[in-house]
């Protein structure tokens, strides 16, 4: 792969931790904020609470349904993994990207992520595709009594489909990357 194109996916990946983050703190870490901090009109984080009930109001995300919606066995397990390796591989690759390119004398930019980087970023691939893939799956089979086909098809489609995207995309453009290194470490062993 050229140098311009890790270029351009380390900024396609920098895009989507800068919006992950976000995402993380408004809406997928709430359950685990104490409730007197977003619930009450009063509270200082209400906002959160009104952007819950809009987001359940416009989307049925039954992930996020306040009982009786069913909450999968696995979602707990879930919503921890995204708070203590979501989030900081999160504040991590934003960072790390952020100064991941330089301009070399041709005038084109080379991404700087070293192997180190490029492995937590295989493993954070593999993982988000895993766990976004299983909430695909159980959204599918959500009750069209309860989320009809064309909500489905907004959460698969749109909001899910675009977080599993982008983790097939880092899981495969790591891989690669890493097999290249891996490779180039194979050929200087076999010449010596």
């Amino acid at each position: 792969m050229s140098s311009s194109m890790r270029y351009v996916l380390d900024k396609v990946y920098l895009t989507y931790f800068l919006i992950h983050l976000p995402v993380l703190f408004c809406v997928d870490l709430v359950p685990l904020y104490p409730a007197s901090l977003w619930v009450p009109p009063s509270s200082p984080l209400h906002f959160l609470y009104e952007l819950r009930v809009y987001y359940i109001e416009t989307y049925n995300d039954q992930f996020f349904a306040p009982p009786p919606a069913a909450i999968p066995s696995f979602f707990p397990l879930f919503a921890f993994l995204e708070l203590v390796f979501h989030l900081p591989v999160s504040l991590w690759a934003i960072r790390v990207l952020f100064g991941s390119s330089r301009a070399v004398d041709d005038g084109v930019k080379e991404g700087g992520l070293d192997g180190r980087a490029e492995l937590l970023l295989l493993v954070y691939g593999i993982e988000t595709a895993l766990t976004t893939a299983t909430c695909m799956y159980e959204t599918f089979l959500w009750d069209p009594a309860v989320v009809t086909a064309q909500q489905k098809m907004v959460l698969l489609g749109g909001l899910y489909g675009g977080y599993l995207a982008i983790a097939i995309l880092l899981t495969v453009d790591m891989y690669s990357r890493l097999l290249k290194r891996l490779n180039t470490t194979d050929i200087r062993k076999k010449i010596q």
